[in-house]
């Protein structure tokens, strides 16, 4: 995993986080928030942590999410303890979450003549998910792809009736996270895919070849955009209904414009004009 990756999967989860999703909380360290917390600690730098929360027994909490092996995560979460402590007076009991596919291979202390530092690091794997299936939190819902799922299709079933109670522009937005996670646990989107092609509201197509399920929507996009754009354009000509139908993919199915010029056959530079 390359680290262009990696930032997408931290920025995903850290965007499901801003809803705070108090049953994962619950779950990996067995207590409710009772406040969530200022994560921004502006030194030479801003430093944002994922999660600082005070828990229900008024202890601090933060929790750090990570999808990589990285070999400077205790120097971090010790930075972050530090900065947590100028700000609180008190130190929190940090946790980081690893959401990988691989098992963890990860240092969770620092061992000095002149210090000893230590935190938790746990998988999500390792922790009973169903808490995160049934939750009313969307977020929640998402996170659960992340578990070692046992009941494929409750988790389905709970995605697609969220999905399709949202209004279009948050569906989109919440079903773009959902497919981002879903490529750190390949063998359960394709599961997903062969489940059910046709229930999960699909708004709109990733743009990365290897998601499962990109490849399927990007000749559904095809065929719906090149029967709109044939439809609006045969009294133009047949090229006009070509760029037409390219128009169609790129606003109403967000395909990527030079994936579209190569299946149309056509000039980016025209396609382009044209959109604008």
């Amino acid at each position: 995993m390359n680290q262009d990756e990696s930032f997408i999967y931290d920025r995903t989860l850290r965007e499901l986080f801003q809803g705070v999703p108090k049953t994962l909380v619950r779950l990996v360290v067995g207590h409710d928030i009772k406040e969530i917390l200022d994560i921004s600690f502006p030194k030479v730098k801003e430093r944002r942590v994922d999660l600082l929360a005070r828990l229900d027994d008024n202890t601090l909490f933060h929790l750090e999410i990570q999808s990589t092996d990285d070999k400077e995560m205790p120097a971090r979460m010790l930075n972050y303890a530090t900065l947590i402590y100028q700000t609180y007076k008190e130190f929190p009991r940090q946790l980081v979450l690893y959401v990988g596919d691989n098992d963890i291979n990860m240092t969770n202390s620092i061992i000095d003549k002149n210090i000893r530092y230590n935190y938790e690091v746990k998988s999500i794997k390792e922790f009973d998910c169903s808490l995160l299936i049934e939750s009313d939190d969307i977020a929640d819902n998402i996170i659960a792809v992340l578990c070692d799922i046992k009941d494929i299709d409750k988790l389905f079933k709970k995605l697609r009736d969220k999905l399709t109670g949202l209004k279009n522009k948050e569906r989109e937005d919440y079903l773009r996270k959902l497919f981002y996670l879903l490529r750190l646990r390949p063998d359960l989107s394709q599961k997903l895919k062969e489940k059910n092609k046709e229930e999960l509201p699909m708004p709109f197509i990733i743009e990365k070849d290897r998601d499962p399920l990109y490849r399927e929507g990007i000749e559904k996009g095809l065929e719906k955009g090149l029967e709109k754009g044939l439809e609006k354009g045969k009294k133009e000509g047949y090229r006009l209904a070509r760029i037409e139908s390219a128009i169609v993919m790129i606003k109403d199915f967000n395909i990527e414009p030079n994936e579209v010029a190569k299946k149309f056959d056509l000039p980016l530079d025209v396609i382009l004009k044209y959109k604008k």
